[in-house]
Parts: C-alpha cells; structure tokens; sequence
C-alpha cells in the first residue's frame, strides 16, 4: 500500500463546487398611502412564481426562491411561463441545469471510490488524511447539489398559453412573485445581471398579466429583482435610508427647471408597475418591492444585501416595501 494520502492528493481527487455563488447585485417616492412597510397580507396564500420572459436564469430564480422551501419542508412555488413556447425553452434550461448539478453531485462520491480502489482505503481513512472538516465541507456540498437536482426535477414549469395558469389565481388566496433582474430606479426587467438582455417594462408585465386572464381584483403582487423598492441603492438597511431609496428622482418641466409640474424620473420598479397595473384596469394594484440586492441561493430564508457595504444580509421580508399606484 503507498504511504498515507495527503491532504492536497485526496482533494484533488474529488473535484466538486461546493455550492451555486450568491447572486451578485442588479442594477423608481413611495410616500403617504402609496407605500408602506408595514407587515403585508397572510403569509398563508398560496404562491407562484411568474415569467415575463425565458432565460436561463429564470430558471436559476426559480431554483433558488424554492431552495428554502424545501429546505423548510414547504410546498414548492411553480413557475408559470407566458406561454407554451417559452415554457419549452425553460423546460429545456432545467434539463439541462437538474443534469450538471447531478453530475457534480456526483463527482464526490466517485472521487471517494476512486481512491478507495486505488489506495485500498476505507471512507473513514479518506476523512482522517483529507481532514474531517474538509471531508463533511465535501459531503455536505454535494448533498446540496444534489437537493437543488431534485428541487429541480420537482418543480413544476407551466404554461399560461390561452390564460390557462393565471386565470386560476384568487384574490385574497394567492399571492404572484414576478421574477427576473433588476436595478436602482431601472423601468425593466431582464435576463441578466447586467440588464442588457431579455428585457420587458413595468408596462410590458401589465400587459401580460391583463392579457393573461389574471383578476383585476388580484392585488398581491411582488417583485424578486434586486434594487425593486428602491430608485437608489440604499447606503444602510437604517429604515430611514430605505426610505430615502425609495423616494423619486424628480424635476419640474417648467423654466429653468424651477416652475412648473414635476415628473417622475426615476423611482422603484414596484412603483412603476403598480402604475402599470392601474392603467391596465386593476382595481387595488399592491405591489410589493424589495430594497437592496437579492441572494439567490439562501437556504433557511430568502436574503437581501447591500453590496460594497458592511451591512450583514438580512430578511427579505424585512425590507419588503408596498406600493399603491400614485397616478
């Protein structure tokens, strides 16, 4: 038998990822009855989780909104796509995504076997030479590549062609996520964490959930994408920073930008599609946004940051911010 396996030979044996990188930030006065931070409607509705386009990294979305409900033996959100072609294209991204993060998954548990065959070692004696800490760091993040697989294999993708999906959601009963990336003051959705891609507006999503056969009663709808209660990106979590955040980018239209009726330049996208949805014939928009950058894969909870700052992540339901349409 060769002399005892170092620690650098079996961790080279065992090539894993521990687990998917957090999800790094995205780039419109949500004031009076327009907005509130106070707590929202029942945690108890029933959930789903809307598409206004496909990507690829819709489906990361979607992995990672369910992650801590399955880590939390919750029932898992389905994603609903605009229609029966897009939801081919997210069908195809989730094959594709369940499949790597299987075959990672199982990269360790074969390293393991290879140099059990090779050296004749038992597990225990592979844990003794790579180290326990490092050996349970390995076990542990192939367990939860192999737990996203099998969120993924579960969750449900289902197409809203003819209405069929959103037709079925109750005011008062459910509640709708409206995912995709976003940033500070930004009017759009996209694909990509740059927001060059895969783009759709606050009016865009109205459109689609008014034509999509979605109640003009429903009114609890809320926004994943990073910086949505905010026009700015928040200096603090401090509740009097976020509420500076929120607050338009105003000017007035008239001389010298003195006189006149302001406009709106910039605010929250939850403001924004609040808006929307009231020009689209909903009766009570309520549009709930959610300040700082978001954490895709979190595990017990869903997260929110502020990168570049020393803020420690927190609750995303704790800075969750609601928006009223103001015109």
């Amino acid at each position: 038998m060769p002399g005892p396996l170092g620690i650098n030979g079996a961790q080279s044996a065992l090539p894993i990822q521990a687990t998917h990188a957090a999800s790094s930030p995205q780039v419109g006065q949500a004031t009076g009855a327009s907005s509130s931070s106070l707590p929202g409607p029942s945690s108890q509705k029933a959930g789903s989780l809307y598409a206004a386009f496909a990507s690829e990294d819709i489906v990361q979305q979607a992995l990672g909104k369910n992650l801590s409900r399955d880590t939390n033996g919750k029932q898992l959100y389905p994603l609903i796509a605009r229609n029966d072609q897009d939801r081919s294209a997210l069908e195809q991204w989730r094959q594709q995504e369940a499949n790597d993060l299987t075959q990672r998954s199982q990269s360790f548990n074969q390293g393991i076997q290879k140099l059990q065959s090779q050296h004749g070692l038992t597990q225990d004696q592979i844990r003794t030479a790579m180290g326990p800490q490092s050996f349970d760091a390995g076990q542990a993040a192939a367990n939860r590549l192999q737990q996203e697989a099998d969120i993924l294999a579960r969750m449900e993708i289902r197409s809203n062609q003819n209405g069929q999906e959103l037709a079925q959601l109750r005011p008062g009963n459910d509640k709708l996520y409206i995912i995709g990336h976003g940033g500070p003051g930004m009017n759009i959705l996209a694909a990509d964490q740059q927001c060059l891609q895969g783009k759709a507006t606050a009016a865009d999503v109205a459109g689609q959930l008014a034509s999509g056969g979605l109640d003009k009663a429903f009114s609890d709808i809320r926004v994943t994408a990073c910086y949505s209660a905010d026009t700015r990106a928040p200096s603090s979590f401090a509740p009097r920073h976020l509420a500076q955040a929120a607050k338009p980018n105003t000017e007035r239209n008239g001389f010298l930008g003195l006189f006149g009726t302001k406009t709106v330049k910039a605010e929250p996208f939850a403001q924004t599609l609040s808006n929307e949805l009231k020009k689209a014939g909903f009766a009570q928009p309520n549009v709930a946004g959610y300040h700082g950058a978001g954490v895709t894969f979190s595990t017990d909870h869903q997260q929110r940051r502020l990168p570049g700052t020393q803020e420690a992540d927190v609750r995303s339901s704790d800075v969750r911010q609601r928006f009223a349409p103001t015109k």
